[in-house]
């Protein structure tokens, strides 16, 4: 898979997390964007056409990961997603894959964890 092949939207709010993730698949040869929020995902959608992506699954405020899944699936059905999540729960995960995520990883995970989900 070429680089250009390997686009990778990382949506997380925690910034010091996702910096650290981003330099760590950057490494591996992704290029990475990164959105805080549904609505900064959405507008990098207008932008970009990930092959990959990293949701976490409880955002800032209320907003849940899982609609941005729902959102990321209904853009490009063949991307890969990863939801990651420090809330793990048997409902989250059902739902997560019912709308389209491809894994579902406890936090916390790292590249090598999420690499191999993306597998």
């Amino acid at each position: 898979m070429s680089d250009e092949q390997r686009l990778l939207l990382l949506v997380e709010d925690d910034a010091a997390f996702a910096k650290t993730l981003s330099r760590s698949f950057e490494r591996r040869g992704y290029t990475v964007v990164h959105a805080p929020d549904r609505d900064s995902m959405q507008a990098l959608l207008q932008q970009v056409h990930p092959t990959h992506a990293v949701v976490d699954l409880k955002l800032s405020g209320k907003e849940s990961g899982l609609s941005c899944v729902s959102d990321l699936h209904a853009f490009d059905a063949s991307m890969l997603i990863v939801v990651l999540t420090g809330f793990a729960s048997i409902n989250t995960a059902v739902e997560a894959i019912k709308l389209g995520a491809s894994q579902y990883l406890a936090k916390p995970s790292n590249t090598d964890d999420i690499e191999a989900a993306f597998n």
